[in-house]
C-alpha cells in the first residue's frame, strides 16, 4: 500500500493506482493492458483508462505504444521513475490495515446503512444493479449500490488516522485534501454519504477561535469500525450507553471553565451556534477517554502519571490568545483555565467508572481503550455519553445500555446494531446526514 499522501492525483486515479498496488498477482514493473487489468480488479475499462490517463498526466505512469502493425498500435502503462521511488517506501504501518485493503480490493462493499440488509431509503424499490453488463464485463464501481472510489478514499483517509475506537483528531483540512485528492467541497459531500450510510457515527467540525493555542483546531471523527460493511470478522469492540441524572453538557463545561466570565466570554451571540462550546466538550470527553481508560483497566493504578499527561495535552491545547496577555500572564478571569478543564476531566472519568461498577458492567473487564462519543444536548434532565471499549469483552451480550438512576438496570445486547436505530441516532452512535 501507498502512503496516501505520496500521490497526486484525483481520488479516481488513487483508488485505481491502490488497488493495483494492493494486488498481488499484479505488477507496474512490467507494462500493463486496460482490459485485463479491469477484470482482475473488478472495474470498468472506462474507469481504468480514465485513471490510467490521470496518472500519466501526474507523471506516476508512462504510456508505451507498440507500433509496426496494422490498424491501431497497442497501448500499455508502466510505472514511471517517480513512481517507482515512491513504491520503494511503499508499505506503510496502519492501525487498520486490513479494512483499508479490504475497501481497496473487495467490490462488494455496498452503500447500505448500518442495521439495514437494503440500500433502501423508505422510497419505493428499484430493481438491484447487476454486478455486471450486457456484455459481461464489471459494472462501474457504485453500480448495485456499491461504494464509491471517491467515497472509499475519503474513509481509507479517515481509516489511516483513527485509533482502535474510531476516532480520529488531528487531521486538518490541508492534509485530508492532500491525502485524498478531493477538494473541500467534494470531502463535504463524501463525508455526508460516509454519515447517511454509518461508516462515520459522528463528526464535530474544526474550528478557529482564540481559547485554543494556535487558534485553529481540526475536525473530530467518530468512525463505526464495526460497520456490518466493513467487518471483517467478530466484531473487535464493545459499546456501553451510560445514562444518569446528572449535570448537562453545559453544565459539565461551566465546572471545566475557571469562572464564569470566562465560560460567558464563549457563548454564541444570539442566533449563532455554540461551535466553540460543543467543540470544548469533545475535547474534554477526549481527556477523559485518556483517564477512564486508565481506571478502568487498573482500578488499583497510580493516576499520577496519567494526570500528568492529561496536564501536558491540556496545555498544547488550552491557553490561546483570547486568554493570555503577550507576556503569557493570563487575562482576568482566566487565570487557571488548565487546571479547572484537567480537574473536570478527572471527576468525570470517575464518576463514569464509579457508576459502571455500580451497574456491575462487565465483571473483571479491563479494556485497553476507552473512548467517549458525546451525546447532542438534552432537556430531560439525563446525562448520556457512549463509550467504545477495545477489544470487546469476552461476553455474550458486547452492547450495554446502562441506566444508572434509581431502580436503574442494564439492556444487554447481542450486538451494537440489535439496538433500535432511533435510539442510536439519538445518542449520536449514528448521524442523519443534513
Amino acid at each position: 500500500m501507498i502512503a496516501l499522501s505520496d500521490i497526486e492525483a484525483d481520488a479516481e486515479a488513487r483508488f485505481f493506482l491502490q488497488a493495483f498496488v494492493c494486488r498481488n498477482d499484479v505488477s507496474l514493473d512490467v507494462p500493463y493492458k486496460i482490459k485485463p487489468v479491469a477484470k482482475q480488479l473488478c472495474l470498468t475499462e472506462r474507469f481504468v483508462w480514465d485513471a490510467s490517463q490521470e496518472l500519466v498526466r501526474a507523471g506516476l505512469l508512462k504510456k508505451c505504444k507498440q507500433d509496426g502493425r496494422v490498424g491501431r498500435p497497442d497501448v500499455s502503462y508502466v510505472a514511471s521513475e517517480n513512481l517507482l521511488r515512491v513504491l520503494v517506501k511503499a508499505d506503510p504501518e496502519f492501525t487498520h490495515r486490513e479494512l483499508m485493503l479490504r475497501l481497496f480490493l473487495e467490490p462488494e462493499i455496498h452503500a447500505v446503512r448500518d442495521g439495514e440488509t437494503t440500500a433502501s431509503t423508505g422510497h419505493e424499490e428499484k430493481p438491484p444493479r447487476t454486478a455486471t453488463r450486457k456484455d459481461g464485463r464489471p459494472a462501474a464501481p457504485g453500480a448495485k449500490g456499491r461504494l464509491g472510489a471517491a467515497t472509499r478514499v475519503l474513509l481509507a483517509a479517515l481509516l489511516s488516522e483513527a485509533d482502535e475506537c474510531g476516532v480520529v483528531a488531528g487531521l486538518g483540512g490541508p492534509r485530508l485534501r492532500a491525502m485524498t485528492g478531493l477538494d473541500t467541497l467534494s470531502i463535504k459531500h463524501q463525508l455526508k454519504r460516509l454519515l447517511s450510510l454509518g461508516f462515520v457515527r459522528s463528526y464535530m467540525p474544526g474550528l478557529s477561535h482564540g481559547v485554543f493555542v494556535g487558534s485553529k483546531v481540526t475536525s473530530i471523527y467518530y468512525l463505526n469500525l464495526d460497520h456490518p460493511q466493513l467487518r471483517l470478522r467478530q466484531r473487535e469492540r464493545g459499546v456501553v450507553v451510560y445514562v444518569t441524572h446528572g449535570p448537562g453538557r453545559y453544565d459539565i463545561l461551566g465546572a471545566a471553565m475557571p469562572t464564569t466570565e470566562a465560560l460567558n466570554a464563549l457563548k454564541p451571540k444570539q442566533g449563532q451556534k455554540p461551535y466553540v462550546l460543543d467543540l470544548l466538550y469533545h475535547k474534554l470527553a477526549s481527556h477523559t477517554s485518556y483517564l477512564l481508560t486508565a481506571i478502568w483497566s487498573d482500578p488499583e493504578c497510580d493516576l499520577g502519571d496519567a494526570k500528568a499527561e492529561i496536564s501536558k495535552r491540556i496545555a498544547e491545547e488550552l491557553g490561546g490568545p483570547l486568554t493570555v496577555n503577550s507576556d503569557r500572564t493570563a487575562y482576568a478571569g482566566w487565570g487557571g483555565l488548565r487546571e479547572s478543564f484537567q480537574a473536570e476531566a478527572c471527576r468525570w472519568a470517575e464518576s463514569i467508572h464509579k457508576g459502571l461498577r455500580r451497574m456491575k458492567v462487565w465483571p473483571g473487564y479491563k479494556p485497553h481503550l476507552v473512548r467517549l462519543i458525546p451525546a447532542p444536548v438534552r432537556k430531560d434532565g439525563l446525562s448520556i455519553v457512549s463509550l467504545v471499549v477495545h477489544p470487546a469483552p469476552r461476553d455474550n451480550n458486547i452492547c450495554l445500555w446502562v441506566w444508572d438512576v434509581r431502580g436503574g438496570r442494564v439492556d444487554s445486547y447481542v450486538r451494537e446494531d440489535a439496538l433500535d436505530s432511533a435510539l442510536r441516532y439519538d445518542v449520536r452512535l449514528l448521524t442523519r446526514a443534513p
